[in-house]
């Protein structure tokens, strides 16, 4: 016995009339050979295509084959046109009996011919009705319901037809099987309207007015057709020219006749009809973190005043006044009391990986701009570890990595050539969502839907997303979040709640965990390098390249790349690639090259911008009259701006930065206009051995200048200078000199 479950021995055989549709395509047999068989479409191109054995075994063995025997017979298609498409095993209601009826009444005489009981004659039939009435019902006792039903004479087990009529039946069961059976009665009747032509072109007229925003009702529009109807009559005078008033169940029947589909577009709108009416399928099939990156912007539906008392706390009043905060002791201004208590709402840009529901990615600016979507993506490739130490979150929010594919509506903000340039650098695929259709980008639209039914009512000063939802309540009087406490709430609720709430999407899996499960599986890609981060992230200017390099913000950067262009090609200006959040290094072009040059002094590897300037803000307000600022001094300022205000820098980053060229220019000239940054000089040892050397008043004109050091007269010092066996190298000066 062959046990065997392969196809390998399968071969099929096909009819020469057969018609055999393989994956959708019809074909007809041409010619069959050893190897296979070979098949002609049943189109005008004739096309033939050959199948061997093999290929139909597993074809038919997946069930892409379907055989239509006898297709092409003219008998065939006779049984076909009878009919009209329709399965015997799908008949019901009607129908199906009558089809029973006929196929019973015909069972039964040909049983009781075969025991000689009864013949093909009307004489014979008439004289065996009774039993053959008795024997019909006990075979269709299985396929007709029992009990009181309104059922018509041609359904009626207990009519008995007349011998005539079961002799034709019998004919059409003999000539066409059962098929014979089938009959056209379901298309009797009158299918037209009895309306006079110009009644039905009144009603039709008036219909048209339900398709309306005012959604009128259908009572509404019967009395428009019987107004219409009575004003068209009394133009004539004559009573036969006078037209009938159609019932109301008549133009109630004509309403329901419209397309739905119309209905509800004209009444409720194209995004009601299509949330109504559009299919649900099984959804987006991602299987791997950062597969499917969906972003979007949201108008956050909570008011918050305009102010910052922790977070910006680092920042002058024209960078607050660029996000448009409010600034204490800005009493002079007109505006003041107004500006003093401003309540707005911010727009938050969020992105969301669609496989594990974590949100990746989210930036908060006063409108939606390019900058801000450019900065998403950058947080879309960076660990964000550091916002979830600044507000002290319990989950750790380390999702990051390179995206697949971002999908995108219309906004200008997404279609921004930096945007999408950016996305391309990165090798990220990008896709444009259709405009005004939000289930194109339904997770993130769900996503968003969380915050506002879940996040938001938890805040005061909640907006509401309707009229009819907020009622009474005025959220602009009960705002009373600052954009500190608001960044705070938002950034927690997101990381240690929203990622830990079982998600239905997920089958009741919390997306931290999803994330934790499927990064694990598939792995992510990592993010990019510093030098891609500059080239794709950063900002490009036209600096000036000399002997001394390139200096961007007071910082000077040099290497030897830069020189030998500066050598070889002496150009004024060249293109350079600068990252607000590290200006350790950047990226100068040279010809089609980009290079990568550092910063000369190396502390300010990973150091931000806008830390740097807070820095040299601050030791430039103690020494205010100096034109030469220590670098010593700048680096232990900044070591102090990230002791003390870390956490709340790091929650800052989730606002836009402005780095337009605008600003740097305007930094570089009120900041550090006429500004050189030296070293500090350390005491050498005297030429004899003997002691330390005094540095002379140039070198010491910056530690002079540090107030933050205690100092003492020169008198003083000189003695203190003997008495450690010091040797002044400049017995003039006259200057004070730092305590060692």
């Amino acid at each position: 016995m062959d046990l065997s479950f392969t196809t390998e021995n399968s071969r099929y055989a096909f009819g020469s009339f057969d018609r055999v549709t393989v994956d959708g395509t019809a074909f007809r047999l041409h010619m069959e050979t050893e190897v296979g068989v070979v098949m002609t479409q049943d189109d005008d191109t004739g096309f033939s295509r050959q199948f061997s054995h093999q290929d139909l075994a597993r074809l038919g063995s997946l069930g892409r084959i379907r055989v239509e025997r006898n297709y092409f017979n003219p008998d065939a298609a006779r049984k076909r046109q009878l009919a009209h498409g329709v399965s015997l095993s799908a008949l019901s209601g009607r129908p199906l009996r009558r089809f029973v009826r006929k196929d019973a009444y015909c069972q039964a005489a040909i049983d009781m011919h075969r025991e000689k009981l009864m013949k093909f004659t009307d004489a014979s039939i008439d004289a065996c009705m009774d039993m053959l009435v008795g024997r019909a019902a006990q075979l269709a006792s299985k396929h007709i319901p029992s009990g009181a039903m309104n059922v018509l004479p041609s359904e009626n087990m207990g009519e008995a037809p007349s011998a005539r009529t079961l002799r034709r039946w019998l004919a059409e069961r003999n000539d066409l099987n059962l098929i014979g059976h089938l009959d056209k009665m379901d298309r009797r009747g009158w299918r037209g309207t009895r309306l006079d032509p110009e009644v039905a072109a009144i009603m039709h007229e008036e219909i048209q007015g339900y398709l309306s925003r005012d959604k009128p009702t259908m009572q509404q529009i019967y009395e428009n057709v019987v107004l219409a109807i009575h004003e068209r009559n009394a133009h004539y005078t004559e009573e036969n020219d006078h037209l009938s008033v159609p019932s109301r169940e008549t133009v109630r029947r004509a309403i329901r006749a419209l397309d739905p589909f119309r209905v509800e577009v004209a009444r409720n709108g194209e995004a009601a009809a299509r949330k109504r009416f559009r299919p649900v399928l099984n959804g987006l099939n991602v299987t791997r973190p950062l597969e499917r990156v969906e972003i979007d912007e949201w108008t956050v539906d909570v008011s918050t005043l305009l102010e910052s008392t922790n977070i910006y706390g680092m920042l002058s009043d024209d960078e607050k006044r660029q996000l448009g905060l409010y600034i204490k002791g800005d009493e002079k201004d007109p505006r003041y009391k107004e500006k003093a208590r401003r309540r707005d709402r911010w727009t938050l840009t969020a992105a969301i990986c669609c496989a594990t529901r974590c949100i990746v990615g989210m930036v908060l600016s006063r409108s939606a701009n390019s900058e801000a979507a450019v900065q998403l993506l950058q947080m879309i490739t960076t660990n964000k570890g550091a916002w979830a130490d600044a507000v002290g979150a319990l989950t750790p929010w380390d999702m990051h990595g390179t995206p697949e594919l971002i999908v995108f509506d219309g906004g200008s903000a997404f279609k921004s050539m930096r945007f999408r340039m950016a996305a391309e650098d990165l090798g990220v695929m990008w896709q444009m969502a259709m405009n005004g259709v939000p289930e194109n980008r339904g997770t993130i639209e769900r996503a968003f839907g969380s915050f506002r039914s879940d996040f938001a009512p938890r805040l005061s000063g909640h907006t509401f997303s309707s009229i009819m939802e907020k009622g009474d309540a005025d959220p602009e009087k009960r705002a009373a979040l600052t954009l500190d406490n608001f960044t705070f709430a938002l950034l927690r609720w997101v990381i240690d709640i929203y990622h830990n709430t079982p998600h239905h999407g997920l089958g009741g899996e919390a997306p931290v965990k999803a994330w934790r499960r499927l990064s694990k599986l598939h792995g992510v890609t990592p993010p990019p390098d510093a030098e891609m981060m500059r080239l794709c992230f950063g900002q490009e200017r036209e600096y000036r390249l000399d002997k001394t390099g390139i200096t961007i913000l007071g910082v000077r950067y040099q290497s030897e790349a830069t020189q030998e262009l500066f050598r070889r090609e002496a150009p004024e200006t060249v293109s350079v690639r600068w990252h607000p959040q590290d200006i350790g290094a950047i990226s100068v072009k040279g010809g089609k090259t980009w290079y990568e040059v550092p910063a000369l002094d190396p502390s300010l590897q990973g150091v931000a911008a806008q830390t740097w300037l807070t820095a040299v803000r601050h030791v430039r307000d103690a020494n205010p009259k100096s034109n030469r600022l220590d670098n010593t001094a700048v680096r232990d300022a900044i070591t102090a701006i990230k002791a003390r205000n870390e956490a709340a820098m790091a929650a800052a980053g989730l606002n836009l930065e402005d780095w337009s060229e605008k600003r740097c220019a305007k930094e570089e000239k009120k900041l550090l206009a006429g500004v050189e940054f030296v070293e500090r000089k350390e005491l050498r040892q005297a030429k004899d051995g003997l002691g330390m050397e005094i540095p002379t008043s140039s070198e010491l004109t910056v530690a002079a200048e540090k107030p933050s050091t205690p100092v003492t007269s020169a008198k003083p010092a000189k003695r203190a200078a003997k008495g450690r066996g010091i040797t002044p190298t400049s017995p003039k000066s006259n200057m004070t000199i730092e305590e060692d």
